[in-house]
């Protein structure tokens, strides 16, 4: 069985009123909008057309994933296309729901509608553009809402550091990894292979922290070359973690193909040579045990690395269970204090000590920073236009 966990839905008629759409979704929209900056090509299809193209790759299964939405309906709408393609084709997609966490309690609705619905999973999550931190309230709770229906999760990620592209987030590795370990029972597939940070489960205390997490290929050959990728992944990681993904329709082997099309990244991890039930499981047979397609034998489990004398506990305080009776000390984390005892921020940024773990990579352009934060096209050029101004005075 091949399942791809990773594709999309951006059909034609997207691109035919793009500039609609990108006031409506400025994020997502910037990223499907053709830009001479940006080295990543958009596939179209229609649902009708990702299933002919299923069949010619011989793929038996998709996951169809729901973009991530800055506002709330538009998270409903995007919903409803997924359960009307799901309902059509139920052998062949599966559906991951999307909310927009900031909306709160709608949002923890709108995801157990999803799945009484038949959707199987929450995702992709794209947590920068959705205008929430991982430390957000609003957002932990939909992440144990998951926990709570025995959901997967499918958080977009990438790596920190190389080329910029739309799409690349600013988002530290770190965060990731301090979720993780805050919700360790949470099944969690990181897209693109989990932005570089399965090269740290080469550390016994990392791979034991993200012994629930899984990895899609994604759009893998426009950062990783095949070869190398999977090659280095199979040395660090049990390839029970990993999960074939495509990203289509874009289009991620721009030397082979001129539209949306499976079968130039199956062909080069084909041409890997792997033995036989490494592929199957990497194809199909991981995420079939992981959706409960087959049954996950106690054999099948990921293989976790036993405690060694490598860990070494932090003798930093990074987490309270209570703040009552507590005072600050000089061992405890600078965020910690200041999300702890909000008055403590004035001190912090009286003596110019930053509070909130947050930084602008050197390679963020002014128009994915605006369009994160919800500015259509129309915004960003008034906010150019600003900025000229400001800059000839």
């Amino acid at each position: 069985m091949k399942i791809d966990v990773h594709t999309h839905y951006t059909p034609p008629s997207i691109k035919d009123n793009l500039a609609a759409f990108a006031e409506k979704e400025p994020y997502w929209g910037l990223l499907v909008t053709p830009d001479p900056v940006n080295h990543t090509e958009q596939g179209w299809a229609t649902p009708e057309r990702m299933i002919e193209d299923m069949d010619k790759a011989e793929i038996d299964k998709v996951v169809l994933l729901g973009e991530g939405q800055t506002r709330h309906e538009n998270a409903v709408e995007r919903n409803n296309i997924g359960i009307e393609i799901m309902r059509q084709w139920p052998d062949r997609v599966i559906c991951f729901a999307t909310v927009q966490p900031k909306s709160g309690q709608k949002a923890i609705d709108e995801l157990k509608r999803c799945i009484d619905a038949g959707m199987s999973g929450m995702g992709e999550m794209g947590h920068y553009s959705g205008g929430f931190r991982f430390d957000d309230p609003d957002f932990l709770r939909v992440v144990e809402a998951c926990i709570e229906l025995d959901i997967p999760i499918n958080l977009h990620s990438n790596e920190e550091v190389g080329h910029f592209y739309l799409g690349k987030s600013i988002v530290p590795l770190r965060h990731y990894y301090q979720l993780i370990c805050r919700y360790p029972e949470m099944k969690l597939i990181l897209a693109h292979w989990g932005g570089g940070i399965l090269f740290y489960e080469i550390m016994p205390e990392v791979r034991r922290n993200l012994k629930n997490v899984y990895y899609d290929s994604a759009g893998g050959p426009l950062v990783f070359p095949t070869d190398a990728i999977f090659r280095a992944a199979l040395h660090l990681i049990d390839h029970r973690k990993i999960l074939y993904g495509s990203d289509y329709p874009l289009i991620i082997c721009p030397d082979k193909q001129t539209g949306p099309d499976f079968i130039p990244f199956v062909e080069e991890i084909d041409a890997l040579g792997l033995d036989q039930p490494v592929y199957d499981d990497i194809m199909g047979n991981n995420a079939a045990r992981l959706f409960g397609f087959i049954k996950a034998d106690v054999g099948d489990k990921p293989v976790r690395a036993e405690p060694t004398g490598f860990d070494a506990p932090s003798p930093i305080i990074t987490e309270l269970a209570s703040a009552q009776g507590v005072k600050p000390t000089q061992f405890m984390a600078v965020s910690l204090v200041a999300h702890t005892w909000p008055k403590t921020r004035a001190v912090f940024e009286k003596y110019g000590i930053p509070w909130l773990d947050s930084s602008v990579p050197f390679w963020e352009p002014i128009a994915q920073a605006a369009a994160a934060r919800g500015f259509g096209p129309k915004m960003r050029e008034k906010i150019l236009a600003e900025l000229i101004e400001a800059a000839s005075e």
